[in-house]
């Protein structure tokens, strides 16, 4: 195809696009005019036909008011529960099944309690360690007590004889000086004696018997040769020779006793020297040692400051057996927790029988034998392995809006029919009125709510009283709330009342053509959506009208009618 034809037939394209919109506009304009008159034509009609002061009166009567609300909910088990298992592990068995009754307690499945045993059997494990441990630390606590008790005693005992000790020590001291110097002093003074005084005067009276006895010895010599001379010569008899040569033997013994005493005397005298001589040198040598001896005051002051070292050091002992003692009570806590985990343990295995925790229907069964099976923990919320029911108490939940609820009470009788059991009518109660919207829930939770969600709804629950087997969770159920039910009151239908700055009024009817309305002032009571109670202002049998329109004027171009209350 040639470009020239191309071109050519988009513009014929372009050309019958824009007649078609024109068509189009034109034809919409005239539907609309159409429209309008056509409005105005009927409401022209109408407004021929309605004569002047014409209105559709009705009387005052009494009959009865009732308020019913009306809602529809799901049928639910009042107590109904999730089993889960508070032990992880396969389930082994499973005794029930959807549709079961079963009683609280029954044992409904089992887990494999394999591994729950193996954890029993290890924490006993443990708990005997820890309670030998408790046993031998309590052993070995009494031991170091009584080891330590003996040496606190002992060195308490060491450091009282010390300190006694350094007490005498000084005045021993100073007496064994004193006596070592006065044992000196006696030793020389002795020497000096006898140096001075008793030697020299032993050997002067030792001299002088020699020479005494030798005078003697010369003068019984002498006297016996005169005796033997006169005895030769007759002059003197034999028994005086006798007593001269008696005489003279006696001095000559008595010459040789004073000799030997005077040799004695120097051997006496100088073993007497010597013996003081070493009595001088023992008391020099007794008083360098009491002089010595002073230096033990230090050492013993030495043994004292030990002595208090090593009380501190059996005080300090004591006090490690306090310190094993704290260990002890650490190693009892051990075995309460070891005892603590042991329980949990035997009871984990206790919970591997999981028994139904009410009476009720088996509704669900929600995992198969041989599958495994998560605990329920603070940190799991459990796999649920079948959910009970207690079908003796029902309820209806209901999600009522905002001006209804404001009506309901606790307590309030209520009908509930249910769609699948037609021909029965149950009767109940209202349980429970949610204190906020579901809206505000669903913000709590974290949920958004729709734009389009106008409507603020409140949760309502009401409980059937009795049982019936056939009813069952899940089942639509139908619930009316008798709110208000008056007999005999007095009444008008609703259109008939209305309301200003001042109150609430009806028009009552002339008593004649022409004749105008009356506007009167009413007291009313209940309201139901159709009628409301007068209490006073007007009787049975007063003829109304409807009161004037004070709403805004409708405007526009299509108008079905005169307004309301319009001529």
């Amino acid at each position: 195809m040639h470009d020239g034809d191309m071109s050519a037939d988009l513009l014929s394209r372009r050309d019958s696009a824009a007649v078609l919109r024109k068509v189009l506009v034109f034809g919409f304009v005239l539907v609309v005019l159409l429209c309008a008159f056509g409005g105005y034509g009927v409401k022209l009609y109408l407004a021929a036909q309605k004569k002047p002061g014409q209105t559709k009166a009705v009387r005052v009567e009494r009959g009865d008011l009732e308020v019913k609300v009306v809602e529809t909910g799901t049928a639910d088990a009042v107590k109904s529960v999730e089993v889960k298992s508070r032990v992880a592990g396969r389930l082994a068995r499973l005794f029930v099944d959807e549709g079961d009754t079963v009683s609280a307690g029954q044992l409904i499945a089992l887990i494999d309690p394999k591994e729950t045993e193996f954890r029993v059997e290890m924490d006993r494990a443990q708990l005997r360690g820890a309670q030998s441990g408790v046993a031998r630390t309590r052993i070995e606590l009494e031991q170091r007590r009584k080891t330590a008790t003996a040496a606190l005693r002992q060195a308490e005992a060491r450091v009282a004889q010390i300190e006694k000790e350094l007490g005498v020590q000084p005045v021993l001291t100073r007496t064994a000086v004193e006596q070592a110097e006065a044992a000196l002093a006696s030793a020389l003074k002795e020497r000096q004696r006898l140096v001075a005084t008793a030697h020299p005067n032993q050997r002067t009276a030792a001299e002088t018997a020699v020479a005494e006895a030798e005078a003697n010895l010369e003068n019984a010599t002498r006297e016996f040769e005169r005796q033997q001379g006169l005895v030769a010569k007759g002059y003197a008899p034999q028994k005086a020779l006798d007593n001269a040569k008696l005489a003279l033997e006696l001095a000559r013994a008595r010459m040789r006793s004073a000799r030997e005493t005077l040799d004695r005397l120097d051997r006496d005298q100088k073993l007497e020297l010597e013996r003081v001589d070493q009595d001088i040198l023992r008391s020099r040598a007794e008083l360098e040692r009491a002089k010595a001896n002073r230096i033990a005051d230090e050492v013993k002051r030495k043994e004292y400051e030990s002595a208090l070292a090593a009380l501190e050091s059996a005080r300090a002992g004591l006090r490690d057996v306090d310190a094993l003692e704290q260990s002890l009570n650490q190693n009892r806590a051990s075995v309460d927790q070891v005892q603590s985990t042991l329980n949990d343990s035997l009871r984990q295995l206790g919970e591997t029988e999981i028994r139904a925790p009410i009476s009720g229907v088996v509704t669900q069964k929600l995992i198969q034998e041989g599958e495994l099976v998560a605990s329920l923990s603070s940190f799991s919320s459990g796999t649920p392995i079948v959910r009970i029911e207690d079908r003796t108490r029902m309820r209806v939940k209901l999600a009522i809006n905002e001006i209804d609820v404001a009506r309901l009470r606790l307590g309030m009788p209520a009908e509930v029919s249910v769609d699948a059991l037609p021909g029965k009518l149950f009767r109940g109660r209202v349980s429970k009125i949610a204190p906020s919207s579901t809206a505000m829930a669903s913000a709590t939770l974290g949920q958004a709510q729709g734009a389009g969600e106008a409507v603020v709804k409140y949760s309502v629950e009401v409980e059937i009283s009795g049982s019936d087997p056939s009813l069952k969770s899940g089942m639509s159920a139908k619930c009316t709330m008798i709110v208000l039910r008056k007999k005999g009151a007095l009444r008008v239908p609703i259109e008939y009342v209305g309301k200003d700055e001042q109150g609430s009024f009806v028009m009552v009817a002339g008593k004649g053509p022409g004749v105008k309305a009356e506007k009167r002032r009413v007291q009313t009571g209940a309201s139901t959506g159709a009628f409301v109670e007068i209490l006073s202002g007007v009787e049975e049998g007063t003829p109304l009208e409807k009161p004037p329109f004070n709403g805004p004027k409708r405007q526009g171009a299509i108008m079905t009618g005169p307004e309301e209350g319009q001529e």
